[in-house]
């Protein structure tokens, strides 16, 4: 416990996870919620936009729709590169610093001091994830005021969903920026391959032959395609091709997600219990 609550201290303290934090919801806010309402206000009411219309865009955006909408920017997209540059610096900032060999020298066993780093980064991914359904929420509610549709709302246990799985989301990517932050003992590096990795497999390459069947058979065992889909599972609006149909069911979704974060978790771990720090 004592560990822990140094670890919560730490990060509590330091400008950056809470300037990555301010980052996430302005995101969220501006292009989540901000574009989209430029593009209705903007443009004519009979002209087509994405093949669904106007219509379909302001139901994306209503109080209705705010759990998925949330989860599809904030959880699903660049919310996933914001933990992974959290889940780096948290643990590779160690390596900078030269602080670990003064951290294990203070009692506690390495493996306890990585868990109370995890348990203090998975609080933060907390707070992150409740910050950006709230402001998703509020967001939400002006613009369905401003369009005369504040009604309806998700239910509650929706919402519990929305929250689960957004922190599933957000730990799997920062559990992947502590294991390449452990890995190669620095913070920099880590991000850049986390980031490269993010956008160049899971979003260009996936993106541009996902056409193939055979791309779409390995998709399936990626981390960013279980998490879409798992987004994707908590839809309740019409299947379209701006609302497609997950490429796999949530169950076996939250199992590989839970599958990725265990087992760079326990690489982690492993590793920093291991390898000389000095």
């Amino acid at each position: 416990m004592d560990a822990f609550r140094g670890e919560w201290l730490k990060l509590r303290k330091r400008p950056a996870v809470w300037v990555l934090g301010g980052i996430l919801v302005c995101l969220v806010v501006l292009l989540t919620y901000g574009v989209l309402f430029l593009i209705i206000v903007t443009r004519p009411g009979d002209v087509q936009a994405g093949g669904g219309g106007l219509d379909s865009l302001k139901q994306a955006i209503y109080p209705s729709n705010f759990v998925v909408a949330v989860l599809s920017g904030g959880g699903g997209g660049f919310a996933g590169a914001i933990a992974l540059i959290l889940g780096a610096l948290s643990f590779g900032s160690e390596y900078s610093w030269a602080t670990l060999k003064t951290i294990f020298t203070q009692r506690p066993a390495r493996l306890e001091v990585f868990a109370a780093k995890a348990l203090a980064l998975a609080a933060v991914l907390a707070v992150y994830d409740l910050v950006i359904f709230v402001a998703g929420a509020a967001v939400s509610s002006l613009v369905g005021a401003y369009f005369g549709h504040l009604t309806p709302w998700p239910s509650l246990v929706t919402v519990f969903e929305g929250l689960l799985a957004g922190w599933l989301v957000l730990a799997v990517w920062a559990s992947l920026g502590t294991v390449l932050s452990v890995l190669f003992r620095q913070a920099g590096l880590a991000i850049g391959l986390g980031l490269v990795y993010s956008l160049a497999v899971e979003g260009i390459l996936f993106g541009i032959l996902g056409q193939f069947s055979w791309i779409k058979s390995i998709e399936r065992a990626f981390p960013g395609a279980n998490a879409s889909a798992l987004i994707q599972a908590l839809s309740t609006q019409p299947r379209s091709p701006q609302n497609p149909e997950p490429v796999v069911g949530a169950l076996q979704a939250i199992g590989v997600l839970l599958v990725y974060l265990a087992l760079f978790l326990a690489l982690s771990g492993l590793t920093l219990r291991r390898r000389d720090v000095t």
